[in-house]
């Protein structure tokens, strides 16, 4: 059959179709009706009128093509109009006077490095995570709670989930978590939002109304990667990338408060001078200084040149261990991408722990292994392996010998913890090697890679390592059809042979809740793929010294996952939960925490801040969007109340 032309018209809704020439005029006539309101309107919960239509930024769908008209914010990103949404018993309704800007916006723009559009059939994707707002409408359950009425001050949390998923009481973040803006229809660049109710907070004293809604996410975001994820503690050190803007200022002052030396990764003098000289950093390493030229690469996949790459980094080194009273970082904070990361990953001491939650350059992760071994049974301690999960262990990894002693090891390991265990060999001899040993009660079952092979033909493919992606910045086809030829012939075949033996009630799928990984292979990209979401680890127990391995970043830091080793542990992170959420308020209440004071963007003026975070020229920590506010500076609902009415006077 031929492939369907993607020139094809694809059907768009009538009231889905925007043609730039008839923005203006439809917006004019609406407003003239009461049908819409003015950007920057005042509005008195209960008072005024809810409009049938508003004014939103984001894409939509090409009315020719029916696709997504992604591309660079400054020359796609468009003022829309869409309906204003009643909100469900859960949820609310929200006039946003501000709204966060931030990274989210940029992927759901271009598309890099997944469509937003893939998770529901609208005709428009709006962006936004969290503001600032009042409360509009409520739905008939949130009202009869009684935590927020209609009128209410809110600060917005932009996290949304199945509410009554039993996965909830272990963290509303494993239970179909999803960020506004970006994996939602819906966002906060919007002068409506519908909100469920967890996601509207009390706002902490004495910050401005355009502070109150410029840090839930970015500030929501560093203090689940400090504390729930690091668990950092005073005393110790820090390294953090991109340290004079944004999330990574903010895990800066937030360490700097909490006791710890913090060094940061910047890219000017001036820079490095704000850092240390303003907000407490002992020191700064610039990659454009002359002594790091060309250090903050990826990894060359040779493993000669992979050798030589990490024996370059002993300048990189030897400054940060001059900064820091001759010690390596207890902790890195890595958001900086794929030519950051192998550097970031380097500079952690042993027993130290990276955690990331963003790849702005690039998602192919690399790095160079430690040394130090333990013992399986040790490592499976490490990760709380309970009995019953189930566990995938590699065995005989790029040989055709049917001992591997230490595949062994890890088969009794898992048998003393009880767990149902996996094994993928490499051959079908290995396979009925382990056959004969008796190993019943101890393996759930084998699956072998020659096998695999032999019945998937060409569509199977056992990596070498994670295989270089196109640059999505340059060509997004390319990189998406990378992506999907990986996830075709890697993972579907491999993982519907693990899954088929996994699979369980409770587990529909078969992923594995534990891999324990191989250093003489480099599988990683597999393995943080395949094992589950969120309650996932993957372990090492031998020495990985001088050895590269590779994984694909959103697979780690979206569904935080962790990559164990005997000497260093890397932690996907990501925003925070509703409870988080409260508990960072009462810390910035006590002056624990600082809410960075932001720069202000215009309504008009937001596709521009978006091409200034895209090229990283951005000047400001964060960036907020001006709504509704009248003026700057206001603290209360009251003070905004005056203000409009002084307006209209």
């Amino acid at each position: 059959m031929a492939r369907r032309s993607l020139s094809v018209r694809l059907p768009v809704r009538r009231d889905g179709i925007w043609i730039d020439s008839d923005h203006q005029p439809r917006g004019a006539a609406l407003e003239a009706a009461g049908e819409l309101l003015p950007v920057g309107a005042a509005f008195y919960p209960g008072v005024t009128r809810i409009p049938e239509w508003q004014y939103a930024f984001g894409i939509a769908r090409d009315p020719e093509t029916g696709l997504p008209r992604f591309g660079p914010p400054a020359t796609h990103e468009r003022e829309l109009i869409v309906k204003v949404p009643t909100p469900a018993p859960n949820a609310a309704l929200l006039y946003m006077l501000t709204s966060e800007v931030n990274f989210n916006d940029i992927w759901a723009l271009t598309g890099i490095p997944v469509s937003p559009f893939d998770s529901h059939e609208e005709d428009v994707q709006i962006t936004g995570s969290g503001g600032i707002a009042l409360v509009a409408a409520l739905g008939s359950e949130t009202r009869a709670e009684g935590r927020v009425k209609v009128g209410d001050l809110v600060t917005v949390y932009s996290g949304t989930n199945d509410l009554l998923n039993p996965q909830v009481g272990n963290d509303p973040m494993y239970a179909g978590f999803s960020i506004q803006g970006y994996e939602t229809k819906t966002g906060s660049h919007a002068q409506f939002l519908e909100v469920q109710a967890p996601q509207m907070h009390t706002i902490p004293p004495d910050l401005t109304l355009e502070q109150a809604g410029s840090y839930v996410l970015n500030l929501g975001t560093i203090s689940r990667c400090l504390f729930t994820t690091l668990q950092i503690a005073p005393g110790r050190t820090l390294f953090v990338e991109g340290a004079a803007t944004g999330t990574g200022l903010d895990a800066l002052r937030s360490s700097v408060r909490t006791g710890l030396q913090v060094t940061g990764l910047v890219s000017s003098p001036e820079r490095a001078a704000f850092i240390t000289g303003q907000q407490g950093a002992v020191g700064a390493i610039d990659r454009k200084d002359a002594r790091f030229a060309g250090l903050f690469t990826t990894i060359p996949e040779d493993a000669l040149a992979a050798r030589a790459w990490e024996a370059a980094g002993s300048p990189l080194v030897e400054a940060y261990k001059s900064l820091n009273a001759g010690k390596l970082a207890d902790y890195v904070v890595s958001h900086a991408g794929e030519t950051a990361f192998p550097r970031s990953f380097q500079l952690l001491a042993e027993g130290g722990s990276l955690a990331f939650y963003g790849a702005s350059s690039g998602y192919h992760f690399s790095f160079m292994g430690k040394p130090g071994a333990a013992a399986p049974e040790d490592m499976l301690r490490t990760a709380a392996l309970r009995g019953g999960e189930a566990v995938l262990i590699y065995y005989g990894p790029r040989s055709t010998d049917l001992l591997d002693e230490t595949g062994l090891e890890m088969i009794e390991a898992a048998r003393r913890f009880n767990a149902r265990t996996l094994v993928a060999t490499t051959t079908d001899g290995q396979r009925e090697f382990l056959q004969s040993l008796g190993f019943e009660d101890a393996i759930e079952g084998i699956v072998s890679l020659e096998a695999i092979g032999r019945r998937e033909g060409a569509n199977f493919l056992w990596p070498d390592t994670m295989p270089r992606l196109p640059d999505a910045k340059v060509d997004i086809d390319a990189f998406k059809a990378a992506v999907r030829d990986y996830q075709d012939r890697v993972m579907k075949p491999f993982g519907s042979a693990v899954g088929k033996i996994l699979r369980s009630a409770d587990n529909p799928r078969g992923a594995p809740d534990l891999v324990i990984e191989r250093a003489g292979q480099d599988t990683l990209g597999v393995s943080t793929s395949l094992v589950k979401p969120f309650t996932g680890r993957v372990i090492f127990a031998e020495d990985m010294a001088g050895q590269r391995f590779t994984f694909y970043a959103p697979q780690v830091w979206t569904r935080q996952r962790r990559i164990l080793m005997p000497t260093a542990s890397i932690l996907g992170t990501h925003l925070c939960n509703a409870y988080e959420v409260a508990r960072m308020n009462d810390m910035i209440a006590a002056g624990l925490l600082e809410v960075t004071e932001p720069q202000v963007v215009a309504w008009d003026g937001l596709p521009e801040a978006h091409q200034a975070m895209w090229e990283n020229r951005h000047s400001g920590a964060t960036y907020v969007v001006n709504h509704a506010l009248p003026e700057l500076g206001l603290r209360s609902r009251d003070a905004l109340l005056e203000a409009w009415a002084a307006q209209q006077n």
